[in-house]
């Protein structure tokens, strides 16, 4: 099974269920101390723009659902005008 890492300044595409995909970026993250491999995200929902934090765990967990995907910047873009 393909195992994707997760990258500070990257775009990815969450699937949440059939119907609704979330599209985020990885803002930073950390590889030391109190905060290690936490990482912060930052979604769009068409309404409002959202910062919020996982764990690396919790990313590869979902890569490894089949759930992540990594887009280009001109997806993630075409994406925040479509939902506008």
């Amino acid at each position: 099974m393909f195992n994707q890492k997760i990258k500070v300044a990257h775009y990815y595409e969450l699937k949440v269920s059939d119907q609704h995909t979330i599209v985020f970026a990885v803002l930073y993250g950390f590889e030391r101390g109190k905060n290690k491999d936490v990482y912060t995200l930052r979604l769009f929902d068409g309404t409002r723009d959202v910062e919020f934090s996982i764990e690396e765990s919790t990313f590869e967990r979902w890569a490894k659902e089949g759930r992540i995907k990594e887009i280009t910047v001109e997806e993630a873009l075409g994406y925040a005008i479509e939902n506008v």
